[in-house]
């Protein structure tokens, strides 16, 4: 109904497209990121959608578009850089839940950081490693693994000790007792800190890849095209397409994950 009346209303009031852009443009710019040239947010006529100087062909296959291209570029960066953030994280996590000296030296340091918007990074990363591969993916360790070593902490933390104690009662000393206690009960609290740390990787990598202007272009590229070409269709479009990226990982990968186990520990 939004759409409808937004829609509606850009026709009837007549509102500038490079100003305000209507969902039918928006819709033209995500199928022409897509290679296919429609015309939406033309006026109802005679071959609508399809303009005369667009005849509605595919200028290449889609899965050739800029769009499924951006879309890749980013979701490598995305695997490569959280998987280190996953390591470095969780032993992190790890030794601040095990050490508590280590964790009054580290746990404030790492809260602040957390705190700290991620395009912060991007400068630090330029003078030192230069507008490349390296400062993209610097960029999104240096804004995820903060949050994923606190959220493993914290979620440590509330393993209840009766659990070591049992362990260690029926024989489970050593390294067994981190095998087969510790690790398995850790294990709702790895899958909500990796859920947490996909939010910051991600928001990370778009702000990286929105000022880092480098050879293999992801989303945050293309929507740094849509600023430098004013056309406000396609940032929207950019943006949607962002958010509905982060809503299916999220909501098809890391939560399923998350209930999955919490369900097998009879904590959902």
């Amino acid at each position: 109904m939004v759409l409808s009346i937004w829609e509606g209303a850009y026709r009837v009031i007549g509102w500038r497209s490079w100003v305000f852009p209507a969902p039918s443009h928006v819709v033209d710019a995500t199928l022409g990121m897509l290679n296919v040239r429609t015309g939406f947010g033309e006026g109802i006529g005679a071959g609508w959608p399809f303009a005369k100087e667009q005849s509605g062909r595919e200028e290449g296959s889609w899965y050739g578009s800029p769009l499924i291209r951006a879309q890749v570029v980013s979701g490598v960066r995305l695997v490569f850089g959280f998987s280190l953030s996953i390591v470095f994280g969780g032993v992190l996590g790890l030794l601040m839940w095990r050490w508590e000296g280590l964790d009054k030296l580290l746990g404030p340091l790492f809260l602040g950081l957390q705190t700290l918007p991620s395009v912060c990074w991007v400068p630090l990363a330029i003078l030192v490693f230069g507008i490349n591969e390296t400062g993209i993916l610097f960029v999104l360790v240096m804004g995820s693994f903060f949050a994923i070593a606190i959220a493993l902490r914290d979620g440590l933390k509330q393993i209840p000790p009766i659990y070591q104690r049992a362990g260690l009662m029926l024989g489970a000393a050593g390294w067994r007792l981190y095998r087969y206690v510790l690790l398995p009960a850790s294990l709702p609290a790895l899958a909500g800190s990796l859920r947490q740390g996909f939010s910051f990787a991600w928001r990370s990598l778009m702000g990286a890849e929105l000022i880092f202007a480098v050879k293999k272009q992801g989303l945050g590229y293309q929507l740094a095209m849509g600023r430098e070409t004013a056309d406000v269709a396609q940032v929207v479009a950019v943006m949607i397409v962002m958010v509905v990226v982060g809503m299916v990982v999220d909501r098809w990968g890391f939560a399923k994950l998350q209930e999955r186990v919490q369900a097998r520990f009879g904590l959902g």
